[in-house]
């Protein structure tokens, strides 16, 4: 998993011919020290300015090509004390399933459906339903041709989320590309997976869905200052608090064979335990 533990930024100054002064902001990672992460980050910044000065392009990053910056929260290990999944704190403060393994896919309905669905004896039936039984239905005729494997199928506020429960998968291996294209997974979701050699899964709400503003600006991970990371755990423990009256995704039903592949075990408990323990509860 390309999730790095450490992360540094440096700031580069740099003259053109013109004669004035362009500031680089460069942030490079590293899995060994922070010590690491600086050295990439100034010789990242000094390369941009020099590449600036040569008149070369600059290579602007997208989303899906670097690691995003993430605060590491928690770790899944398997039973020989292998790390098989990471609990991470994305840019906007939900918490976020990262699986080596496990294949976690995304599927997100068209924009005019990305409601949650009404639910209710005497109401009828709303686009949004058909929209869920369409795609739910879509998943069973595709794994009708996979018998071999076993997918959990969920109702996330936008769209489907499914786990393949029965088989390990990397994201780079071409039976996973073709399944997640074949499923119609979100293009940008496959590249970050990429990214990040994992596949990831959203456990807590977003907070616009509940009525909280993301983090304030300048309190991303990682902070820069004391001040910015007291701001931010300000933040976390409302969000913390209101994210119990919510949750991500509710489960609808298992696909195929029902045993489930030991590495895969205990990140569907994690992930079913934190993500949709109480189907009562509001998607968000």
């Amino acid at each position: 998993m390309n999730i790095p533990k450490y992360w540094a930024k440096s700031v580069q100054s740099a003259q053109t011919i013109q004669g004035k002064t362009v500031q680089f902001t460069a942030w490079q990672w590293s899995d060994t020290s922070p010590e690491d992460a600086r050295y990439k980050a100034e010789s990242r910044a000094r390369q941009l300015a020099q590449k600036l000065l040569s008149g070369q392009a600059l290579n602007r990053y997208f989303y899906g090509e670097r690691p995003p910056r993430e605060e590491i929260l928690d770790r899944i290990v398997n039973g020989a004390g292998k790390e098989i999944a990471l609990i991470t704190r994305n840019a906007y403060g939900a918490q976020v399933l990262n699986a080596a393994n496990a294949m976690f896919i995304d599927i997100d309905f068209p924009d005019s459906a990305n409601t949650t669905p009404r639910r209710g004896l005497f109401r009828k039936p709303s686009p949004v339903v058909s929209h869920e039984e369409a795609a739910v239905q879509k998943v069973r005729l595709w794994a009708a041709g996979r018998p071999d494997l076993g997918i959990r199928v969920y109702r996330t506020f936008g769209g489907l989320r499914c786990l393949v429960t029965s088989h390990l998968f990397h994201p780079a291996d071409r039976d996973a590309l073709a399944i997640l294209q074949a499923l119609e997974s979100d293009p940008l979701y496959i590249r970050l997976c990429q990214a990040q050699a994992c596949f990831r899964a959203r456990l807590t709400a977003k907070p616009w869905r509940m009525g909280i503003k993301p983090p304030p600006f300048g309190c991303v991970y990682p902070w820069e200052t004391p001040s910015a990371e007291t701001t931010f755990r300000g933040w976390e423990k409302t969000y913390q608090q209101s994210s119990q009256q919510y949750a991500a995704c509710h489960y609808l039903v298992h696909l195929g064979p029902g045993s489930v592949h030991p590495e895969i075990e205990p990140i569907l408990k994690w992930h079913d335990n934190t993500a949709c323990s109480r189907q009562n509860l509001p998607l968000a």
